[in-house]
């Protein structure tokens, strides 16, 4: 369902003492769960109030928690703003009990999990996963944050470097621009007006002493146990769980804080209607209109919000967004829910605009309110409530558990709000028709109640936000104007009808014989079954290759290819919408095999969407107007892919210097800009003639159903297939290192080293995954916390196939490329001489071992693990188990050959992408690369098949 997470505005984020613990009314089975769900619940509040779910999962590989607190920037002082975020980054360097700055993070790393935190306008959410069996040490480093912190001065300056370089490293970010024009027109005396993230500035970066007084006052007023909820999930039992967690957190002070609903209006009565010009960084056109409503929160059994969401953002025949299509002025349309807080919402309708449709801005707003009174005067009506809650049960009752480390997070976070008892089911649940209270939001989206943004390159404008160097201006408009947009042409508009994709049948499937999946030996291509019998839901994926290496030959085929796809799903958007309300998804993708498809969810009418999908692929509608639209979409994506962050821009180049068939961005959008429908048509016959189909049906299938999807795909493609397999080539890097320049047009220096290994093959990339595990939290904590680099600092592991890899990723406000580049690899050359002894090894190994064995954690994590493993060339579906093999018999011996060869100076197979930022004259050492394409050519390259 396409609510809007974000409308166009939002993307966007001590005195202790202890206290013993009183369970109040322990509950077991407490929490409403889908009868899939094998976990045991626990509902606990202890005696300092915090809230408290115990989830106990027998058979967990990751455990994970996620402590919540009900405060954000919404309680930053005015003259401190960005100063809970400033916290959350302070909260991480050293408590009491474990003094050690950066000790956390590396308990973590090397026990195989991951942790992080965010701050939004009215939570901060802290969260970590870790192997199953290292929970308690984690959770008791973990529990003394909210204990007993240190907020050591010494990290004051350092920290307000990192939340400025944050704040610097997205100042081009047209999400954050967007918000900061937003914050600029609302009442400043609502919160949200306040700038959330913080610089050095807001913070008073020059008096450090004050600054941490603000900090201690801040921490003592608002982290108090009472809005505090804590979510825990381990595979030990609840009583275990219980004896493990509580007396740990019942040490967190409770301060009896008290929040009370913001009673000040987002916008003064004299504020609305108001329209913005914005203009944007990216080449992108969107007009998204808001309106402030009230608090829905407290009709979360309604969901009123919600509902209107769906229809007016539906996108099936007859709806707004067809309609703008049909007139070629939009691409995309979300409607819903954009921001909420305790005491109102936004509710916005969000338009991403062709270049015709900005010329008829007027036209779609009117569109927009006409779309709404036919909601209003025709549209409520129960069946359409019943489908909705019918459609959001069957998600509940047939839940796909989430990774943990994302159940934890969404389920703190929804404790501070729904009844422990519908934690699970609430967000799900509409159990309460009130078509009245449909008529009251919809009272509340009138013309005059509108803010309205029209976001595009040279709109006109009249005013800047220095601090993040947007320029925009308001644009006269009457209540009258716009209510008589509201006469807009309608004509082909109407109410979305019956969904005919909702499922009936949940029976489950049994598996036969040996675990895994099978080839078929009765069907007339290759098709692989799994029938899972580990999740039990009537659910599975299906996914059908037509390999060809006519795709993606070379740039001009693939962007024939990129087109060809477009078209087709944008033909079966109106048709595949429904589905996916009703469950059932697809997707269409081009790689360096062929075409791929993949449908997932429920399995009962994965046949009739295959049949349509195949259909379309092999002979779609070549409608000029889609066409032309299309390609103008791709081509503002090209110029896109040119204004994103440095650190964005440096590791999307790194695959088109590595993989063979990856062309550059220069060639792919060139050979975007020269081709036409005619072109695009010819390559999709081609493609089509000559295809190898493989098949894998992994989920609620038996033989039945393969044989009859198989025959749904030959039915529709041609029966006479090409033979052979399509093979996969790897730069295959000499000594030395080659640099790449990208150009981004942003201050800041961005440096990606990447490293190759000198062997290919499952000991190289174990060897490499251990390297990286075991460099990754000190990296990070080294260039980042102690030197303040830059926000972004990162050391991860870059495999691609048996080609081992690493990845050293650093950008910078502060230091020019060739000096970032040179605290990389004096980080390296340290960390080859003191940082690698036998014991860290043991310890980050056992870690890695452990990582490795992990079980999938839902249906579609099993699903696309063996969908991997049949492309990369394991038909024992093994992978894991012999990188497993692999690091079990790697030696602290042979692990430290491999890494000093290397990462040594001397022994590097290097390539290093930067952008120069405000350093032009600043070259990294190496040789130049030249482009992309040439650079493949000259250099032999490693194959897969």
């Amino acid at each position: 369902m396409k609510y809007l997470k974000s409308v166009a505005f939002f993307g966007v984020m001590l005195q202790l003492f202890a206290c013993s613990y009183l369970p109040l009314g322990n509950q077991d089975s407490a929490v409403l769960k889908p009868a899939s769900d094998q976990r045991e619940y626990r509902y606990t509040e202890l005696e300092n109030g915090l809230k408290v779910v115990l989830i106990s999962d027998a058979g967990a590989d990751k455990a994970a928690a996620s402590l919540d607190v009900n405060v954000g920037s919404r309680q930053d002082p005015s003259n401190y703003q960005g100063l809970a975020h400033f916290l959350e980054h302070m909260l991480f360097l050293g408590t009491e009990k474990y003094p050690e700055a950066g000790a956390y993070q590396a308990y973590i790393t090397a026990h195989g999990g991951s942790h992080n935190a965010f701050t939004s306008f009215e939570h901060t959410n802290y969260f970590f996963d870790i192997s199953a069996d290292s929970l308690e040490p984690a959770l008791d480093q973990f529990a003394q944050f909210f204990v007993a912190p240190l907020f050591n001065a010494e990290y004051v300056q350092r920290e307000v470097n990192a939340v400025n370089s944050e704040y610097r490293a997205r100042i081009r970010d047209d999400q954050r621009r967007e918000l900061a024009v937003f914050k600029s027109q609302i009442n400043p005396e609502h919160p949200f007006s306040k700038f959330s993230v913080g610089n050095l500035h807001t913070l008073h970066s020059n008096d450090e002493a004050a600054l941490r007084e603000q900090l201690l006052a801040f921490y003592r007023k608002n982290y108090s146990a009472n809005i505090m909820t804590l979510t825990v999930i381990g595979r030990e039992s609840l009583d275990e769980l219980e004896s493990i967690v509580l007396p740990k957190f019942a040490e967190v002070e409770n301060h009896n804080r008290e929040l009370a609903p913001i009673e000040t209006p987002l916008f003064k009565a004299q504020d609305l209607p108001r329209w913005v010009n914005i203009q944007p960084v990216q080449n992108r056109r969107s007009l998204s209109v808001n309106f402030p409503v009230a608090d829905a929160e407290e009709y979360w059994q309604s969901k009123p919000l919600n509902y209107i969401g769906n229809i007016l953002g539906h996108e099936g025949p007859g709806s707004l967004l067809s309609l703008l299509k049909a007139r070629g002025w939009a691409d995309s349309l979300n409607a819903g829910q954009g921001f909420n807080y305790q005491g109102g919402a936004l509710f916005g309708i969000d338009v991403a605009l062709t270049e015709s449709g900005l010329d008829h801005v007027d036209d779609i707003l009117g569109l927009i309110y006409e779309g709404i009174a036919q909601l209003r005067d025709k549209g409520i009506d129960e069946w359409r409530f019943d489908e909705q809650a019918g459609l959001a049960n069957q998600q509940f009752m047939f839940r796909a558990q989430p990774a943990a480390i994302h159940e934890v997070v969404q389920l703190s976070m929804a404790l501070q709000k729904l009844p422990a008892r519908e934690l699970l089911r609430g967000p799900y649940l509409m159990n309460q028709y009130r078509p009245e209270l449909l008529e009251d939001f919809l009272a509340m989206m009138t013309p005059e109640n509108s803010f309205i943004s029209l976001v595009a390159p040279d709109v006109d404008v009249s005013a800047d936000i220095p601090r993040y160097q947007v320029e925009y201006g308001l644009r006269d408009i009457s209540e009258p104007q716009l209510t008589a947009m509201a006469s807009a042409n309608t004509s082909g508009m109407t109410l979305p009808s019956k969904n005919e994709f909702v499922a009936t049948n949940f029976s489950l499937k049994k598996a036969v014989g040996e675990k895994g999946p099978k080839q078929l030996t009765e069907t007339p291509f290759e098709v692989w079954l799994n029938t899972d019998d580990v999740f039990d839901l009537p659910k599975g994926r299906v996914y059908l290759l037509l390999e060809s290496d006519k795709a993606v030959t070379d740039a001009a085929s693939r962007a024939k290819s990129d087109l060809w796809l477009k078209m087709v799903k944008d033909q079966l958007n109106e048709l595949s919408y429904p589905a996916q309300l009703a469950g059932l998804n697809f997707d269409l993708s081009v790689g360096w095999r062929g075409v791929q498809i993949s449908i997932g969810g429920f399995n009962e009418k994965q046949g009739e969407l295959l049949r349509e999908l195949l259909t379309a692929l092999k002979d779609p509608e070549w409608q000029q107007a889609r066409f032309d639209r299309l390609k103008a979409q791709r081509i503002r994506q090209f110029e896109n892919a040119r204004r994103q962050s440095p650190y964005k821009q440096v590791v999307a180049e790194l695959p088109r210097m590595l993989k063979r068939v990856t062309p550059s961005l220069d060639n792919h959008e060139m050979a975007t800009k020269s081709t036409d429908m005619a072109a695009v048509s010819e390559h999709a016959k081609t493609v089509m003639k000559g295809v190898r189909l493989r098949m894998l049906l992994d989920g609620n299938f038996d033989e039945a159903d393969a044989v009859s999807l198989a025959s749904v795909v030959t039915s529709v493609l041609p029966k006479s297939l090409s033979e052979g397999t399509s093979s996969q080539f790897i730069t295959h890097l000499p000594i030395g290192k080659s640099v790449r320049e990208i150009t981004a047009e942003h201050d800041d220096t961005a440096v990606l080293m990447y490293l190759q290994s000198a062997d290919t093959g499952m000991k190289a990339r174990v060897a490499m995954g251990l390297t990286a595990q075991m460099l990754s939290a000190d990296f990070y904590h080294q260039l980042r916390t102690e030197k303040q680099l830059g926000y972004v600092v990162n050391a991860s592991v870059y495999p691609q196939r048996e080609v081992a890899g690493l990845m050293f990723l650093i950008q910078s406000p502060v230091l020019d490329p060739a000096s970032v580049q040179a605290e990389i690899s004096a980080y390296l050359q340290q960390w080859l001489s003191s940082g690698m002894d036998e014991a860290s090894f043991d310890k980050h190994k056992a870690g890695l071992l452990l990582r490795l064995a992990e079980q999938p954690e839902n249906l579609w994590d099993a699903a696309s693990r063996h969908w991997q493993d049949l492309l990369e060339g394991y038909p024992e579906f093994n992978s894991r188990e012999l990188l497993v093999t692999a690091l079990r018999d790697l030696s602290y011996t042979d692990w430290l050959a491999l890494a000093k060869r290397d990462l040594a100076e001397q022994g590097q197979r290097a390539i290093v992408v930067y952008n120069a930022g405000k350093w032009p004259e600043s070259l990294p050492q190496g040789a130049p690369s030249g482009e992309p394409n040439e650079f493949k050519s000259r250099l032999p390259a490693y194959q897969f098949d």
